[in-house]
């Protein structure tokens, strides 16, 4: 049992090392192309709330066994609300100091409503989706033979305009659900739930619900774009993109990544905000918003860059001669594979210690009073054949054994008779 949980703290520590991933609030996820091809990113927001009522009272009533999901998708092409919203973003975009436009947008939506004996819960996913071009600042040359600025000039890509901040109301047109306004919690309460925008308004717990939704710049602010963890990948395999031009193409790319726990970013844990409200009863409300997390796969060797204080790639095609692959944050890759083989060094020594620990106690004395454990020895096949061919010797038990034992022979004879009955030797007196 010892054997077996050392094994399993030492293969957890293998695979999960310091990393611990978290649900994120929003949830980010690119792929840029030198090529300067639009690309079309994802973007989810989610946020849930709780609303307390095991006091009872009118929200009980109201929201007790309440099962509602609102849902829909929208696409610019054919909604001129959601077209609207792609202007609104696009001046979002326009205010991070970004080149790039947006010529496209789809949206997803989905709020599902859920009450329960003592509390209810609100869960809101916003899924965005522009198609984004013009994020390519310096178009350099296709081969780099040596270091970056030795043999040819890297390609900067524009990384800023991830961090957009929608502060306006975002009301899109339904067929099911009518008008519906998506950035602002609150809004689809005063929609959906009267009763409860009614208790909540006014009051310390509103306020919890009044921030928008469409906010992607914690990406930077939680952990600037040089601190993400970052990793080269020599054959990355793009896939179904026949946008890009890539089908199942192998291209260098590195991959950066924030969102996750370790020993450069730190703990990044749920922001959870509580307050108490009091209409007709006490009730209690609570927000959770999880940190960000966003992945940016750039194409060729790249390093994160700054633009007029604005996030940005610098990027080759190839790999640079001198430029170091590096990972989690700038842990180079040769310490990454030594840190692998010592953990691997470790887990083979556990199991050669378990093993030897083992054979150690196969003879060992126990403290039960019938003695020492016996053990088989171990036989190869061969060994058996030879064992059943010899013959067994006689055991005398006690229960065979005679009265007295003759000391000249060594034969046992009966009680009854007084000399040996092989030796006729006399019974000793």
């Amino acid at each position: 049992m010892t054997r077996l949980f050392l094994a399993f703290i030492t293969s957890s520590l293998l695979i999960c090392g310091t990393i611990l991933p978290v649900w994120a609030t929003t949830d980010f996820t690119a792929y840029l192309p030198i090529s300067g091809n639009p690309i079309t990113p994802s973007f989810k927001f989610t946020k849930v709330v709780f609303i307390d009522y095991k006091n009872g009272g009118n929200l009980k009533n109201e929201l007790n066994g309440k099962n509602m999901t609102i849902s829909f998708t929208a696409d610019s092409t054919n909604n001129p609300s959601v077209a609207k919203f792609m202007q609104i973003l696009d001046n979002a975009i326009r205010d991070q100091k970004s080149s790039a436009s947006i010529t496209n947008l789809k949206v997803n939506y989905i709020a599902q409503i859920s009450g329960g004996p003592d509390q209810a819960s609100i869960t809101y996913f916003v899924q965005v989706m522009p198609t984004i071009t013009g994020y390519v600042l310096y178009k350099g040359t296709t081969m780099v033979n040596s270091a970056v600025g030795g043999g040819g000039t890297p390609f900067i890509l524009d990384a800023s305009w991830a961090g957009f901040n929608v502060n306006h109301d975002v009301t899109l047109s339904t067929p099911t659900y009518g008008n519906l306004e998506i950035n602002y919690p609150i809004n689809l309460i005063q929609k959906e739930l009267p009763v409860l925008y009614n208790a909540i308004k006014g009051t310390d717990a509103a306020k919890l619900l009044e921030g928008n939704l469409l906010d992607a710049s914690p990406l930077f602010t939680q952990q600037p774009l040089a601190s993400w963890d970052h990793l080269f990948d020599p054959s990355y395999i793009v896939s179904g993109a026949a946008a890009l031009q890539y089908k199942g193409t192998k291209v260098a790319v590195t991959t950066f990544s924030t969102g996750v726990s370790n020993i450069q970013s730190g703990s990044m844990s749920a922001k959870q905000q509580d307050a108490d409200f009091t209409s007709d009863a006490t009730y209690h409300i609570r927000t959770i918003d999880q940190a960000a997390s966003g992945t940016f796969d750039v194409e060729g060797q790249a390093q994160a860059y700054n633009v007029g204080g604005a996030p940005a790639f610098t990027t080759s095609p190839t790999a640079a001669a001198n430029v170091s692959t590096t990972t989690a944050g700038g842990i180079s890759g040769m310490v990454l594979y030594g840190m692998a083989a010592f953990g691997g060094g470790i887990a083979v020594f556990v199991f050669i210690w378990s093993n030897k620990k083992l054979k150690s106690e196969k003879n060992r004395k126990p403290d039960a009073p019938w003695g020492p454990v016996q053990y088989e020895e171990r036989q190869q096949w061969a060994d058996k054949f030879e064992t059943a061919a010899k013959p067994t010797p006689s055991v005398v038990t006690a229960e065979e054994e005679k009265d007295w034992l003759c000391f000249k022979c060594g034969y046992y004879t009966s009680k009854s008779q007084d000399h040996c009955s092989n030796c006729e030797a006399a019974r000793p007196i």
